[in-house]
């Protein structure tokens, strides 16, 4: 009698402890969002089962987008996030003048709709490409420099408005010092979009940094070499250590 009371307890517990862990996601972004979405729905799906993730995302758009969008800001108030994640514009918001203050802008007022509805807001700082922009050669002429100047616009939107900060960037800079061609196998052909590999460095730091936990522990790797996948699953938690040194 006694054991099977403690065995309907430990039950009992696991399951409470699971329900406790599950989570809900909003990604509102482009398509730096949407290519990434099927890696990360399935990475989640495989390590944090419970997680419910949903994704609103128009490619090419911005923030400032989807602040004027009606539809975003019913989406937000539609349940209770834990999580919504914010993606700006892969150039914008280091390009300074009006492009940086419409990023700038825009989170604040996001962050304070998110807050709001009792739910955290995020921000995904996303990556320079890999070649530099030749649209904006001057203000990007290298990835190095593009990046430096998106994650110091991101790290200003962060500290302004109090704003949990995913640090995918961070992660594609651990890489390049490390292995010129596995940082390039991480993009598509454009340079820009993320390859799968990619996407899988992304959504190891979003996992690391949304459930708090090692995401060198991620066993999950799709079609993704083991060696490979360790060493990605590596610059995320790099990524993150770095983060929380700032």
């Amino acid at each position: 009698m006694i054991k099977n009371t403690i065995l309907l307890l430990i039950i009992f517990l696991s399951i409470a402890t699971i329900h406790c862990e599950a989570k809900k996601i909003l990604f509102i972004g482009n398509s730096y969002t949407s290519q990434c979405s099927r890696i990360i729905t399935d990475l989640f799906k495989n390590e944090s089962p419970d997680w419910e993730l949903t994704f609103h995302t128009k490619g090419g758009k911005d923030l400032a987008y989807h602040l004027a969008d009606p539809t975003t800001k019913p989406m937000i108030l539609s349940q209770k996030w834990d999580f919504v994640i914010l993606q700006e514009q892969s150039q914008k918001s280091g390009l300074g003048g009006k492009y940086s203050q419409g990023f700038q802008d825009a989170v604040s007022s996001f962050s304070k709709i998110i807050r709001k509805n009792g739910s955290t807001p995020c921000l995904y700082l996303t990556w320079g490409r890999k070649a530099g922009d030749k649209k904006n050669p001057k203000i990007y002429p290298n990835y190095q420099t593009m990046q430096k100047k998106i994650s110091a616009a991101y790290f200003e939107a962060g500290k302004k408005n109090q704003v949990r900060i995913l640090p995918v960037g961070l992660a594609y800079s651990k890489i390049k010092q490390e292995d010129q061609a596995l940082f390039e196998s991480l993009y598509k052909n454009d340079g820009s979009h993320p390859s799968e590999i990619g996407a899988y460095v992304v959504s190891s730091v979003f996992w690391g940094g949304l459930t708090g936990k090692d995401p060198t522990t991620i066993k999950w790797r799709g079609r993704i070499e083991k060696p490979k996948a360790v060493r990605l699953r590596q610059a995320a938690r790099a990524a993150l250590e770095k983060l929380s040194k700032n």
